[in-house]
């Protein structure tokens, strides 16, 4: 549990920029649900990957859904509806590192 508690300590800095400053910007589309648990979740894989150093998929699995379900209510209530593009939504996924998708998704 507290690796969970540090974990979140870590994501919240880069999920807040994101949302709070990325999906505003731009044309696009209002950003569903599913999108918007697209972002927490890669998020959340890239960040347990580097400070587990695993890429066990059942270990990283479960820690990420715990990690959407401690962010949900706040990351998507903060998300939904938000302008995303296309161009966004594919950066996110070919992101290497949860900072490459605040620095370079969402300009």
């Amino acid at each position: 549990m507290r690796s969970l508690r540090f974990l979140l300590a870590r994501l919240a800095p880069p999920a807040a920029l994101l949302l709070g400053l990325g999906l505003l910007v731009g044309c696009g589309h209002p950003a569903s649900d599913k999108e918007c648990q697209e972002i927490v979740e890669r998020i959340a894989t890239l960040e347990i990957e580097k400070t587990a150093g695993s890429s066990d998929s059942k270990t990283v699995g479960e820690q990420v859904d715990e990690t959407k379900k401690a962010l949900a209510t706040n990351t998507l209530k903060d998300c939904v509806g938000k302008r995303i593009t296309e161009r966004a939504m594919a950066c996110v996924h070919a992101a290497k590192s949860s900072q490459q998708i605040v620095d370079d998704c969402f300009k």
